[in-house]
């Protein structure tokens, strides 16, 4: 009994600080969001404002210059080293401009129903069979606030889906009359802007269409449509697509494979669309000589690799790549376009076929990325 209680109350802590995890992301997105153009321009009354916003729901707002980290802003006043305060939980995201934004919730707080909930825990060991039904009825409610926050979770994601839905036909109009201005009698002093309206609008336009896809994937009861596919053609036509792409950025691109089919049951255009990430990711930000692709069958079905030799992933990104926005070089990522989504959509794609994407280094330096599908058949099987 003892030990089901310590895994209940161990799942219990972990699920309250998961979800603070994540409510704490989504705050620091909409912070750096909010701070970047008073930062950039240095109306420190926006800042104030919006840090009186952060006291009234009890959060703490933290603000660092790059490269040296020298503390710019802070809601204490600096009193105590952020970096080391542990009475707080903190998010961070280092691509706000020049400064480093990081929010922090007070770790009492957080924990605070998972402190009263032991606490009733060893209540009912001191009053007996009375306390454990008492326990028990406590963990049920924190549970269930648990599980409420998670539909809160819910509704912010289709939120923003809903939100990217209604920015995309803007946008769509703002490409078509910059491409009609360009095609126009525009000015050489025009020229230049509507160069750059153009390739910013087109730009966020396809992080717009990513947040949809992926809202989309998370959708419960997302309906695939499933058909017999061989991995090896459907694999070699990503490779073609990208091949232009390579070329232009001076990467061979290769592909190897069996020469039997490798047959399974897919949804072909969402398969495509996740070996085009994984590749497409290889070749924007691994700066590597090299990509190279291959198709291989496993004991559970098969496994298409994406596999470089460029400046690799840090061992402290590992286990964070495949989150929402995570880029492991913002300032490499703005440059080249990427949004961090195209390994979350990637993944989520190989996970409504019963597989997954899994990340190893390369020794000694590059990425291998491998997309597994569960089940298939290949020549051999009965073809």
């Amino acid at each position: 009994m003892t030990v089901i209680f310590a895994r209940e109350m161990s799942a219990f802590r972990a699920s309250v600080l998961e979800w603070a995890g994540s409510d704490l992301f989504s705050r620091t997105k909409v912070a750096v969001s909010t701070l970047e153009e008073p930062l950039r321009t240095g109306d420190f009354a926006a800042v104030h404002a919006f840090n009186r916003q952060c006291a009234a729901d009890g959060v703490r707002l933290s603000i660092f210059g790059k490269p040296k980290g020298g503390l710019v802003f802070d809601s204490l006043g600096g009193f105590t080293d952020v970096w080391r305060d542990s009475d707080y939980i903190y998010g961070t995201i280092e691509d706000a401009g020049a400064f480093e934004v990081m929010l922090g919730l007070p770790l009492d707080r957080v924990l605070a129903p998972y402190r009263r909930a032991k606490a009733s825990l060893v209540l009912a060991a001191l009053v007996g069979i009375a306390g454990m039904f008492f326990v028990f009825f406590a963990l049920y409610r924190q549970r269930a606030r648990i599980r409420e926050l998670a539909r809160t979770e819910k509704f912010r994601r289709e939120f923003v889906a809903d939100v990217s839905h209604e920015i995309k036909t803007p946008l769509t109009g703002i490409l078509g009359a910059t491409e009609m201005l360009s095609d126009g009698d525009a000015s050489e002093a025009q020229k230049p802007l509507l160069s750059m309206i153009t390739k910013e609008s087109t730009r966020l336009n396809a992080l717009v269409q990513q947040i949809l896809d992926l809202a989309r994937l998370e959708r419960e009861g997302e309906a695939l449509d499933l058909a017999e596919t061989d991995l090896v053609d459907l694999a070699k036509e990503s490779v073609d697509l990208m091949r232009p792409r390579a070329e232009a950025a001076g990467i061979t691109l290769s592909f190897a494979a069996p020469e039997a089919p490798c047959v399974a049951k897919v949804d072909a255009r969402l398969i495509g669309e996740a070996i085009g990430n994984l590749v497409s990711n290889a070749i924007r930000h691994s700066g590597s000589p090299d990509v190279a692709v291959s198709v291989s069958r496993t004991a559970r079905g098969f496994a298409i690799a994406v596999e470089d030799h460029g400046i690799g992933i840090p061992p402290e990104h590992a286990e964070r790549v495949f989150e929402r926005f995570h880029r492991v070089d913002p300032a490499r990522a703005s440059e080249s376009g990427g949004a961090g989504l195209g390994l979350a959509i990637s993944r989520r794609i190989a996970r409504l076929h019963g597989g997954d994407v899994v990340f190893s280094p390369v020794v000694p330096s590059g990425a291998r990325f491998v997309l597994s599908v569960r089940g298939g058949r290949s020549d051999r099987d009965g073809r």
